[in-house]
């Protein structure tokens, strides 16, 4: 098993379910785009400007004092499982993994903070929390920008703000999103119509890892839609106001399903899932979504699903393709990843 790999905690602190919240919002994140004067994009850069981006970009991370003990790699160095155990842990994006030229990424030791370099743009910067935490998340996101910013000379127009590589990015490049689990409003069959609603209120809705990923676990990524026209603060009091109106309406949709005579129907879902979770001998990825979905539903109800959200938060991450395979410290086919992952999810839940 890569060391790459050996090197990150298995308990994931963003995901420990401290926040506000926590049935609802496993995490929040706030990510700047950034990139460097004096060198084109990363579609249009030639490799030894790319590499010397990253040198830059790297070095400006050690310096900055809040990456002590973390992990700067560089991921044409990376084997596919290390690269697709980032993507897991959300600390690099599916373009990032997939680049075959000079890229990096940088991950403080308890991996709230992390830097992508050369995906989009030139850098991308990242805080993760768990739970309903947008100021706490924005704070700790504006002071790396502010170390690097001290470092390095970020693109920047008078007219239009910070400049990047997509123009949906330019202004503040900025993104505050929160990943909401939303499974009431799915089972009552609400949320095309949510959905809709939110793209009138300059807000987007993407799958688990972000854009062009699928919907997994009624999990949504929840995050302004554009970056241009507001000020930080704006578009984090405005993400703030549609997770707290998501968050009534989940709340409605459950006790809706509290009430006779889709009570029982909805208890049996969540015990029978339950029951899976904790007795399957074999368990992709996709079935274990869908139920251990309806029991975080359930221990939301105030049901007993013997465990708190911060274990069902733990094994949503650990039960991922790639974090299957470095628990059992080989590579594995299909057929051999499942039966290993309802094997350990039978430990977990023990």
């Amino acid at each position: 098993m890569a060391e790459m790999i050996k090197s990150f905690r298995p308990y994931v602190t963003w995901a420990n379910a401290r926040g506000a919240w926590p049935d609802m919002i496993f995490s929040t994140r706030v990510r700047f785009a950034r990139n460097l004067v004096g060198f084109p994009f990363p579609n249009r850069a030639e490799p030894r400007q790319l590499a010397e981006i990253r040198r830059q970009a790297m070095a400006a991370a050690r310096d900055s004092g809040l990456f002590a003990r973390g992990h700067f790699l560089k991921l044409e160095a990376l084997g596919p499982l290390d690269k697709r155990f980032l993507v897991e842990r959300h600390h690099v994006s599916h373009a990032l993994a997939a680049t075959v030229l000079a890229a990096g990424a940088a991950v403080s030791n308890d991996e709230d903070l992390s830097v992508m370099v050369n995906e989009e743009d030139h850098l991308r910067l990242q805080c993760l929390h768990s739970g309903f935490a947008i100021e706490g998340a924005f704070k700790a996101a504006l002071k790396l920008d502010e170390a690097l910013g001290r470092a390095l000379p970020f693109a920047y127009g008078s007219r239009f703000g910070f400049l990047t590589a997509c123009p949906t990015n330019t202004g503040t490049g900025m993104r505050v999103s929160c990943l909401a689990h939303l499974p009431a409003l799915t089972r009552l069959g609400q949320m095309p119509q949510v959905l809709e609603s939110l793209s009138h209120l300059g807000v987007t809705a993407r799958g688990i890892y972000g854009e062009g990923t699928m919907v997994l676990g009624d999990f949504y990524q929840i995050s302004n839609a554009t970056c241009l026209g507001r000020t930080e603060e704006e578009f984090c009091q405005n993400i703030d106001r549609v997770i707290r109106n998501l968050i009534r309406q989940e709340i409605a949709a459950r006790e809706a399903l509290l009430k006779s005579p889709l009570k029982l129907r909805t208890e049996d879902a969540v015990y029978r899932a339950l029951g899976l979770l904790r007795h399957a001998r074999t368990l992709s990825y996709e079935e274990f979504m869908q139920n251990v979905s309806l029991v975080r539903m359930g221990a939301a109800m105030g049901w007993n699903m013997g465990h708190d959200f911060s274990t069902f938060n733990q094994v949503t991450l650990l039960m991922q393709p790639a974090h299957i395979q470095a628990a059992a410290g080989r590579e594995l086919d299909p057929a051999e990843r499942d039966a290993f992952r309802a094997e350990l999810l039978r430990k977990k839940l023990a």
